[in-house]
Parts: C-alpha cells; structure tokens; sequence
C-alpha cells in the first residue's frame, strides 16, 4: 500500500548540512496543504502587537511616539520587496525571512545562514509568553482580578501547543476565526473619531510635544526615539511573518508577491492609524496609565463600562492571535535549521499531520527558560529578542545585494539601481538600531540577545563536525 503524502513526510531522511561553498542549502519535506490566503492572517498577527509598547513609549516620547510607529512600519513594509524578490526564488525554504542570509557572504556562508536563521527564530518566540501575559493582564484587569496573570498564560500556551500539533491546516483555520475577532475592537477604536468625534481630540497629536523630564536637545531626542524604533521594530516589521508558510503554500512562487503587498500594506495602515486613533482618544497621558492594556480607557471612553469589557475579551483574542502566529513561524524556522543541518536531526521531525514537532518542543523548553529570567518584564523580554531580530535584517538587504548577480541564483527580473540604494539604506538603518538602541536598554538585554543568537555558532559548528558531508544543492530551492 502507498504511504500517505504526510505519512511520507513523516518518515523521509532529514538531508545533511550545507557546506560554506555549496550553492544552496536543502529544500523543506513539509507538505503544501494550505492556500495562499492563510499566510495574511498570520502577517495581520504581527500587525496587531502594537500594544506591546505603546504605553510605555508614549509615557516616554509623548505624542511623538506616533511617528516612531509610522517611519518603522514604512521601513517594515520596503523590507518586503526584498524578502517577496528571495522569497520567490527560493519558494521551497521553510520558514521566510530569515534563510537567505547563507549568501550574505559573496562565496556563501552557512555560519551567517545558521545565525540569521537562530536569530529569527530567537526574535519570535518570546511572542508567544509575552502576548499571552498580556492577553492573561486583559482578563485579568476585567473579569478575574484575583487570578495569577503568570499561571493563566501558560495554560494558555498548552492550549495552542495542543492545537498547532493538530496540525496547520487547524491552526490556519484558527487563526482566521482569531484574525475576524481581533478585528472587531480595532474597528470600533478607529471608527469612534468619525462615530463620535467629539470624543477626538487633534491637540492630542498636533503639534508635536515631549512629555515632562524628556530631553530639550536634538540628540538626545534622536536617542530617544532610536531607543523606542529598536523595540517597535519588533511589531512593525511584522509584515514579514506571511513569508514563513512559503514552503506549506499551494504554488507559492505565484502567489508570495501577493501575499507580501497585502501584509506591508495591512501593516503600514495599522501602525499609522492605531497610534493616531489611541492618542487622539486618550492621549498620551491616557495611554500611560494603563500600559498593558491601552486599548481599555478608549474602549471605555467610546462605549461605557460594557463596551470596555466586550472590547477585552475581543483583544484577548488578537493577543492569542499573535502568539499563534510566532508559534508558526517559530517552529518552521527552527525546523529549516535542522533540515540544512545546523541543529541535531531530531528537531526536523515531522509528525504524520504535517507538523514540525521537534521545533515545537523547542520552543516551548526556551520559552521556560526566558519566563525564569524575565517572569513578566515584557518589554525586558521583547528587547533581548529584538537583538536577534535585527541581525536578521541587517543581514537580509546584504544577502539581497549578493544574490542579485550570483550565477548559481535562480534568475529573476532586472533590479532597478533604486532596489540596490534600498537595500544598502536598509542594511545601515538597523545596524543603527542594533548598536544605539540596544545599548539603550541596558546590559542584560544585549547580554542576554547576543547569548542566545550566538548560541548557534558552537552548536552549529558541533552538529556538522558529527553530521556526514552535505551534497551540493541548489535547484531544489526554486524549483519547489
């Protein structure tokens, strides 16, 4: 009898590492089973973690904060040219943004394609605690005010580590009911300007005003301001995220354009409206007080002490929403870094349905050890991550620029002198955040992100000296 298509999944040999000098590395054995459409949720998830940050920023920049979010969402949605152009040619690469950086060194580098890989997969996965502490705090501050925020959360966790290895056409589907619910509070915040606008407040948001104690100079208003652009890049380079089911999408390489102009734009549009809808409600002052949880004073000013509470639960859902999605993403990533070798073989096992749960245990054991540092610091937490995230996008325009001409690279439309400006720009923009940004954040933060995106390198090295030889691999990649 024939083996199922998943149950052949499940039980093919996990290719050998990639070599320094080899073309490319392995392509992914997870199988095609969704459409192209279940990718937006996931990229609408990452839109949504605005509420991550805000309230602290805003206690710090004041209705300037609002342009942090605008200038980084921006540079957010121009980072998707480049990763829709790679991802394209590389349709079968489990896991998106983060696998082309192998070629940020002109002869190919498996050391800076194992980091850039580690690194994301480091950037996304305190999502899923702090979106759940945060989504706990909702409850919490609404319904259960005696309950322990910490034990909620994680009960949460088991919850959608239960579902994601039912496999991701469940997941999928869960995340567009969780994507059409986390839509309803959002709407009801943005249309209360234009329902009620005497609830709108301009003066809010014009003219520009620092908070009390913020610095009176231009540098130290632009440290300031870096210092929030390192920790909102987090959430507002999300857009990002849909590129990670690339290798799981049903004919991809038509259908990736698409689905990275439908994430930028849906990314851009929240992270300008959100910011400007909040402050024009509460103002910065407003925000400040609840920093957790800064969509409750304008639920509750826009409608009543009822409202507050529908709109609670509802943005527990889109909290819920966002830990889903960096479980996705997270555990492909990890599982693209088995598959070329860099991590034991054990952690790119594929389950019968379809589900990478080597990588899911993964996750879940560096979870345990982050909430054992930083319990429920959340932005402690989510700056150690941002370290990680932002070698990847120093490291993707370069792979971008080293790819455009190689002649081992699947070939691609001509690239306009604009494209090579971007990605140079892009390169240069988060090495300033990296650098000026985190040492902002104090040394355990860089200490603790440099530790853990480093962390690949010896266990890299360690995999492949005990792995045999990698053959040369590179068509596989765009033919997938």
């Amino acid at each position: 009898m024939r083996a199922s298509p998943s149950r052949r999944a499940a039980t093919s040999p996990t290719p050998a590492p990639a070599t320094d000098v080899g073309p490319f590395p392995s392509s992914s054995q997870l199988p095609r089973t969704v459409s192209w459409k279940a990718a937006v949720p996931i990229a609408f998830g990452g839109a949504l973690s605005v509420t991550v940050s805000f309230g602290a920023m805003a206690g710090e920049l004041g209705n300037v904060s609002m342009w942090v979010w605008i200038v980084t969402a921006a540079v957010g949605a121009l980072q998707c040219l480049l990763v829709s152009d790679l991802a394209t040619r590389f349709p079968g690469r489990a896991g998106g943004t983060a696998q082309f950086a192998f070629r940020a060194w002109p002869r190919g580098s498996a050391t800076l394609g194992a980091l850039s890989s580690w690194s994301y997969w480091f950037a996304w996965i305190p999502a899923v605690p702090v979106m759940l502490i945060l989504a706990a705090s909702y409850l919490k501050a609404t319904f259960w005010p005696g309950i322990n925020t910490l034990a909620l959360a994680i009960a949460m966790a088991l919850l959608l580590y239960a579902l994601n290895l039912a496999g991701l056409r469940r997941s999928t589907q869960a995340n567009i009911v969780l994507a059409i619910v986390a839509t309803v509070p959002l709407i009801m915040v943005l249309a209360g300007p234009v329902a009620r606008p005497s609830h709108f407040h301009a003066s809010n948001i014009f003219p520009l005003d620092l908070p009390q104690g913020a610095p009176n100079d231009a540098l130290g208003v632009a440290a300031l301001m870096v210092k929030w652009a390192f920790i909102a890049a987090c959430s507002s380079y999300g857009a990002e995220l849909a590129s990670t089911l690339c290798a799981e999408i049903r004919d991809s390489k038509r259908h990736l354009p698409k689905i990275m102009a439908i994430s930028a734009l849906t990314c851009l549009a929240a992270y300008t409206l959100i910011p400007l809808a909040l402050l024009g409600i509460v103002g910065a002052e407003g925000l400040t007080k609840e920093p957790t949880t800064v969509f409750l004073p304008a639920a509750e000013i826009l409608l009543g002490s009822a409202g507050k509470n529908i709109v609670a639960v509802l943005l527990t859902a889109c909290l819920i929403l966002i830990a889903q999605s960096a479980i996705i993403s997270s555990s492909r990533t990890v599982y693209q870094i088995a598959q070329d070798g860099y991590l034991p073989r054990l952690f790119a096992h594929i389950s019968r349905r379809g589900v990478p749960t080597g990588s899911l245990a993964c996750d879940a054991v560096v979870i345990a050890v982050l909430l054992s540092i930083f319990g429920t610091s959340v932005l402690d937490e989510v700056a150690s991550s941002v370290v990680g995230y932002l070698i990847v996008f120093i490291l993707l325009p370069l792979a971008y620029l080293g790819l455009r001409d190689h002649k081992a690279a699947p070939p691609r439309a001509h690239h306009p002198k604009a494209m090579t400006a971007l990605a140079v720009a892009l390169a240069l923009f988060n090495t300033v955040l990296l650098i000026w940004g985190g040492i902002q954040w104090g040394p355990k933060v860089m200490a603790v992100g440099l530790a853990f995106s480093l962390a690949i390198i010896p266990i890299a090295a360690l995999t492949r000296r005990f792995a045999p030889a990698a053959p040369a691999i590179g068509k596989a990649d765009a033919d997938s």
